[in-house]
This record gives C-alpha cells, sequence and structure tokens, in this order.
C-alpha cells in the first residue's frame, strides 16, 4: 500500500465528532509543577514517571545531535516548551507530550548520549555529561522545566481529546496509537495478537501496520460484537469506552473466537477483496471501515458454514450492495451514525437471509 493509499484511509474519519458528554462530565484537571532537570531525573529513577519501555510503544526517535542541541539550549538558558503528563491510577505519570525531550535529557545525565553539532558551545562538542565542567553539570541539573499533569480526576473522553490536541508531532499518533499509549493492558496485549494472526493480514492486504489500523478494526469488531445494539455515537468515544471497561480483564473468549472464525470465514468466501468498495467496477486500494463492519458483524452473526457453501451467492449479493443506491450512503458519509451504523449491518444480514443463511443477529432499534 503506498504513502498516498494510507493517507486516504488514516483521514477517512478525520474531522473530529462531537463528544457525547452532559456539562458536569466535561471535567479536566490539571496541576503544573516547575522541576529542576535533578528532580525529573530522581522521579525517573523512582518510577514515579513512566518512562519504561513497553512492546508496540512509539520508540525513541532523537539522534544524539538533535539531543545535543536540547542539552545546549539548557546551558544556554533557552526556554523549553512544556511537558504534559497524564496520571495513572497509581499515582504515577506517563509523559503524553515531551517524551523525546524527557527521555534525552535521562540519557544524556546517565551518560548515554555524547555531545555533537553544538553550534554555540563548541568547546562541548564529543564531552558526556560526566566530562563537562562541574558549573556546566550544576547548571544544567537545576534547570527548571514546566510540567503540567492531567490527573486521574478528569472525565477519561476529556482526557482523551487533550491527548489529541496536544499530538502534535511530525507524525501525529493515529487514535488507535493514542489508546496504544493509554490504555495499556490485557485488553491491549489481545489487540496486538489478532491483529498480527495471518488470516487477517491476508484478508486486509496487509501483514503489519505500523499506524495500528489492525488493531484497531480488531477493536471496532470486539466493541460492537459485544453490544452493537447499544451503539452510539462517536465512535471514537464508543471503543475508548470499551478498552477502558476491559483494559485489565481483556476480551472474552467467546468475543475472540467469533473474531478469529469471522476472519476465516471472510477468507474463505472473498479473500482480500472483502472489505473495499468499487471504484470504476474493481476493488478499491483501501479498506472501508464501515464495509468492514457491515460484513463482519453480519457473518459473525450468521450460520458460518452455509455463508462458506453458499459462497457464490454470498459474493454476488455483496457485490450487489455495492452497487445500491440505498446502501451506499450507509457505507460513505456519517458513518458513524447510529441508523447507518445499524442500517448497514441489517442490510448485509438481510442479503445473507435472502439467500438462505440463518442469523442470530440481535434486535436492533427501530426494528
Amino acid at each position: 500500500m503506498s504513502q498516498t493509499e494510507e493517507d486516504v484511509e488514516a483521514s477517512e474519519d478525520e474531522t473530529p465528532e462531537p463528544l457525547d458528554l452532559t456539562a458536569d462530565e466535561r471535567k479536566l484537571v490539571t496541576q503544573p509543577y516547575d522541576y529542576s532537570v535533578d528532580q525529573l531525573t530522581s522521579h525517573v529513577e523512582k518510577g514515579k514517571i513512566q518512562l519504561i519501555e513497553v512492546p508496540y510503544q512509539r520508540e525513541y526517535v532523537w539522534d544524539d545531535s538533535k539531543a545535543s542541541r536540547l542539552m545546549e539550549s539548557l546551558l544556554l538558558n533557552v526556554p523549553i516548551p512544556v511537558c504534559y503528563f497524564a496520571e495513572n491510577e497509581d499515582g504515577s505519570w506517563e509523559v503524553i507530550d515531551g517524551l523525546q525531550r524527557v527521555h534525552s535529557i535521562v540519557r544524556f545525565l546517565k551518560g548515554d548520549i555524547v555531545l555533537r553539532g553544538l553550534s554555540v558551545l563548541t568547546e562541548l562538542n564529543g564531552k558526556r555529561f560526566h566530562e563537562l565542567p562541574a558549573r556546566d553539570r550544576r547548571r544544567i541539573e537545576s534547570r527548571t522545566l514546566r510540567f503540567v499533569v492531567i490527573t486521574e480526576e478528569s472525565h477519561p473522553d476529556i482526557k482523551f481529546d487533550v491527548f489529541e490536541r496536544l499530538n502534535t508531532g511530525a507524525v501525529k499518533l493515529a487514535p488507535q496509537e493514542l489508546r496504544n499509549c493509554i490504555y495499556r493492558g490485557a485488553l491491549n496485549d489481545a489487540l496486538h495478537e489478532l491483529a498480527s494472526e495471518t488470516e487477517l493480514g491476508e484478508v486486509l492486504g496487509r501483514n503489519k501496520d505500523l499506524r495500528m489500523r489492525n488493531e484497531e478494526l480488531a477493536l471496532r469488531f470486539l466493541a460492537l460484537h459485544g453490544d452493537l445494539p447499544g451503539y452510539k455515537p462517536p465512535v471514537t468515544q464508543f471503543l475508548n469506552e470499551y478498552m477502558r471497561r476491559n483494559r485489565s480483564t481483556g476480551p472474552s473468549r467467546q468475543a475472540v473466537d467469533s473474531f478469529r472464525q469471522t476472519i476465516s470465514t471472510v477468507r474463505t468466501v472473498f479473500k482480500a477483496s472483502a472489505f473495499r468498495t468499487l471504484k470504476e467496477g474493481k476493488p478499491s486500494a483501501n479498506i472501508n471501515r464501515a464495509f468492514f463492519d457491515a460484513v463482519t458483524l453480519s457473518i459473525a452473526f450468521a450460520d458460518r458454514d452455509a455463508v462458506v457453501a453458499k459462497a457464490d451467492a454470498v459474493r454476488r449479493g455483496h457485490e450487489g450492495l455495492l452497487r445500491n443506491p440505498d446502501f451506499l450512503p450507509l457505507i460513505g458519509r456519517a458513518t458513524a451514525d447510529r441508523t447507518r451504523m445499524h442500517g448497514r449491518v441489517r442490510m448485509y444480514t438481510r442479503m445473507l437471509q435472502d439467500v438462505g443463511i440463518r442469523s442470530n443477529l440481535p434486535k436492533l432499534p427501530n426494528e
């Protein structure tokens, strides 16, 4: 998949959805702190500030030259941008914005960085922290940094919204990449496992996706499979709530089995064209997430053996829906809308029933 295609899919629903929150729930509690560099490193060593290398988390990416420029800024008393943290349930802090700066400072004081590329204090090039003159070491250790902590008392959906607003890096984190950082635990691990499985890669036409779009599709299925009748937009909020609720326990075995069996059925019947709309009569290059909902949820609640047995009829019905003027709006615009979400699953299920496949789709509103 080319970069252009990635951008198209990633921006498919980029417009922020209004949060479904009452006035009392719109609660954001922040606490500012002014810490010296010495205090920062002490907090990291004691675990108060989490810089733990965890699987799937975006890596530290600054090279020594960029980190060296930050150290030079500290020595020259150049203002350093505010760093933002999120408070965990145990009182520790995780870096939300400023990870590269915080990590660079800690690495330098540990002696892991050799200064290079300094344009003002050129005499310090080639030196590690312990090789600096005592005066410069003290100057760095005593520099004050401003931290803003988004406390645990803040409403979770407001916190997520703030994280998205602070997400201003050269390559912005996608929503699932943010969830990966915020909701670590058994569910997050399960999503990575499901996303890496061969059959899903074959169906999506990509074995691994660095923007975690495969993980997000697995999450969509699990969350909607668990409560399709109760779904209400915005979809980001719906997915966040599912991750919060199941963060530690992980998904149910029944939901995971249903996902795997559904993907296996889809692969058998459609190969890699299952979730792609038609463009000039041929499957589009991009995955349509709304169509993914319709196909996977309908098949998950259907007699999957019958879907395979009647594969030819199912493929004809599938392609017919992609030319149906009543179905296309349900996967083409305002796809997070509750009526459209239920409508596309209902229409796809009806297509399966029309070719003689039983379904136990739960009763949806307005039926």
